[in-house]
């Protein structure tokens, strides 16, 4: 396979790779949220030690508006190279690597990061 094809597709690896840490992330954020509610005290403990769930879910809102445009960079890459591609395996694999970064990026653009931001501003609240 083409060395071009084959980088496309290691970036489309590495984005996803992120993209699964992100995710990773917001569930575990999610059980903090959790054990919040059951112990509101614990937010200003986490505040103190400078392990603010609400600074770390605005660094995840960074992460994810960056990981969406690099996928969505990644396609416009990917239709680009399609062109020098028209025969398989080439044009196969761009065209399902193009196909797999459109899935990813709605992916993360999918994870409700505001949602929880709003959740962790309601609980700093209480």
């Amino acid at each position: 396979m083409d060395l071009t094809v084959k980088n496309l597709v290691l970036s489309y690896e590495t984005l996803a790779n992120q993209s699964v840490k992100l995710n990773q992330s917001y569930l575990s954020l999610l059980k903090v949220y959790d054990e919040l509610n059951f112990d509101i005290s614990l937010f200003a403990d986490l505040e103190q030690a400078g392990c603010s769930p609400l600074k770390v879910v605005e660094s995840m809102n960074r992460d994810q508006l960056t990981i969406a445009d690099k996928f969505t960079d990644l396609i416009g890459l990917i239709s680009n190279a399609q062109k020098h591609f028209v025969s398989d395996p080439e044009a196969k694999k761009l065209s399902e690597t193009a196909h797999d970064c459109r899935v990813m990026r709605d992916f993360v653009k999918g994870i409700a990061l505001n949602k929880l931001q709003q959740m962790f501003v309601e609980i700093s609240l209480s």
